[in-house]
Order: structure tokens, then sequence, then C-alpha cells
């Protein structure tokens, strides 16, 4: 990012809850999820998150108990991971074992019995190009598409794994235009017409906050007409309807922008260490070759148009590793490690 850019809203290190969590905070809004997910009427809801010692102090977005039998677990994340399956899993087995006594879970005759756990992730984001989104809004990931494949090894001999665990995911990522259309004229995207429900809404917040942030860091990025920034957006949303008893607050408003903020400073910083990585890798491997060629820092320099004391510092990586692992085997990612340290 240029020195003149502008920045994003700095974090309020006070808003301790996400928005999403503000968003369940209401019964009604937490008997409506469990009615559009489960397709019943729940009763009796009471809050069950977890900290699994696996992620330190990370709380899970929101788990509940509907009915005493239910466990509902969901999440929701602003980049695709396919170890979600996973990660819920933890979450899962973290809960269930806080509601039971750990020697009578692990040591009695007596079967301990648990409310039947679902996974549930909510996916939202921005994405530049349609074969980038899902072919169906909503579709399940299994656990077991993470493990290695034994097929080829063994044939039809082959072991089933024994442990399963099947995540719903309901993905409202947008691409670019799709937001901007939303953002311009109202427009949403055909197939969210099924889902009138606060995981839309809550998809709305998020990826118009995100292309608003984006706009100030991707040429992409089209700036709209009707809003200039952050909170005129969180304005546009609430004249139409969209969270309206949580955007008339301030303070939650300040929350929601700093996370959004965050989040989104966190991808786009992640998205271009990535491409640093991916260019200083290629300069390894391809000043390594023209120097087996037995070409100069000059020469090379010229040749792939690059600053010429850069060249020499990746010369002397790649003498410093050799000369210090004793090997005639090159590791460009070795290499790399000796040249940022």
């Amino acid at each position: 990012m240029g020195k003149d850019t502008q920045q994003v809203m700095p974090v309020n290190s006070k808003a301790k809850d996400t928005f999403f969590k503000k968003v369940y905070e209401s019964e009604e809004r937490q008997r409506e999820l469990i009615s559009f997910l489960l397709g019943i009427e729940g009763r009796d809801i009471s809050l069950a998150n977890v900290r699994p010692v696996l992620f330190g102090n990370r709380e899970n977005d929101f788990s509940c108990v509907c009915d005493g039998v239910i466990y509902v677990l969901t999440e929701e994340q602003s980049s695709v991971s396919p170890n979600i399956a996973y990660r819920l899993l933890e979450y899962a087995v973290a809960g269930l074992r806080a509601m039971s006594d750990s020697e009578e879970l692990l040591y009695s005759r007596t079967r301990v019995c648990f409310p039947v756990p679902k996974l549930y992730v909510l996916q939202v984001g921005l994405e530049k190009k349609p074969s980038q989104l899902p072919e169906c809004l909503q579709y399940d990931i299994h656990l077991s598409d993470s493990y290695l494949s034994v097929a080829e090894k063994y044939g039809v001999d082959a072991p089933k794994p024994d442990l399963e665990a099947i995540v719903h995911v309901y993905d409202f990522r947008m691409l670019l235009d799709e937001i901007l259309a939303y953002i311009e004229d109202g427009v949403l995207p055909e197939r969210f017409a099924a889902y009138d429900n606060s995981m839309r809404n809550y998809a709305l917040v998020a990826n118009g906050i995100t292309y608003m942030q984006c706009t100030l860091m991707d040429n992409k990025c089209i700036k709209p007409k009707n809003v200039a920034d952050v909170a005129e957006y969180l304005s546009l949303l609430l004249n139409r309807g969209v969270f309206v008893d949580l955007l008339s607050d301030k303070e939650v408003c300040d929350m929601t922008m700093a996370q959004f903020s965050r989040d989104t400073m966190l991808i786009y910083q992640g998205r271009e260490e990535g491409r640093e990585e991916g260019r200083l890798l290629y300069l390894v491997k391809t000043i390594y070759k023209k120097m087996l060629k037995g070409k100069t820092s000059e020469e090379i320099s010229d040749e792939m148009e690059e600053d010429i004391v850069l060249i020499e510092q990746i010369k002397q990586a790649i003498i410093s590793y050799k000369e210090d692992k004793e090997v005639d085997d090159f590791d460009a990612e070795q290499v790399l490690a000796y040249y940022r340290n």
C-alpha cells in the first residue's frame, strides 16, 4: 500500500464480542436460526460456547443446546478453510466433554449420553471470478475429505475411516460486481432469494464492509456512487431494514467496523505476503540457474530488470547456504530463509 493510501479504522480493543455473536445474542434470532437450520421449533435454547485447548483463548462463534437434546455449533468464516471440519470437530468434542463428568465419561460402566451434535458454517467473503464460487449456496464438507488416500494402494480392500464429521456450509460469498450492485441498487444475487434471514443479513454486512475497505486497497473494486465509506454503508443497511436494532447502536457499529476492518486487513496482508513469497522464490531459483551459467551480477540484473543490490544479496544467500550445509543440492526455500536472516 502506498504511503498516502487512506488507512482503515483501527481495531477497537474494547470490543470483545464479534458482530456474529452480537447478532445471536437475542433469543428471537437464536430461535430463528434453530428453526432454519434444524426445521424444528426449539422451546428451550441455552448458550454453550467452548474454548478448546488447541485454540487457546479463542471461543467458537456460536453454540447452543436446543431442548437439551441437540447441540448446535455454528462458525462464521471470512476466508475459505478446508480444515473447518476438523476445527468444528475439536469444538464439538470439547463441548460434549464439558457437558459430563470426566471420570464418569472415561471410566463408568454406565453409558454417558450426549445431545446430538450438528455442525454449521456461515461462509462470507468476496471473489473476483464466478469460478471461485461453489455451484450451490448450501453444501457439505466432510472430515474424510482430508484423509490420506488409501484406495490407490489397497484398491477395493482399502479400509474405511472410522471417524467422520459433516459440516453443513451456507456459502454467502459474493462477486465484486454483485456486492456493488447491492450497494448501489439493492439488487441481490438470485441464489440468495430463498434465504431471507439473519445469516443473509450478516453476509451483507460482512461483504459490504469488506468491499468498502477493499476500495482503498484494490483498484478492481469500484467505489459505489451512493456511499463513500463504511459508516455510510452501515447507514444504508439501516435504511434498508437490515439489523435495525443493532445498526441503530453507535457502539455496535463501531465494534462492527473495527472487526471487519481487522479481518479485511489480515486477509489482504496474507495475500500480499503470499505474492511476495512467490516472487522471492522465483528470484532465488532463476538467479541460481543463471549463476550456474556463469552470469555476473550485472548481467543477471540487466536480464531480469532487478536491482543489482537485491541480486547480490540473493547470490550471497545461495553461496552461504551451500557453504554452511556443505551440500551440492539446491533448496530454494532454504536459501530464501538464509536471505531473510
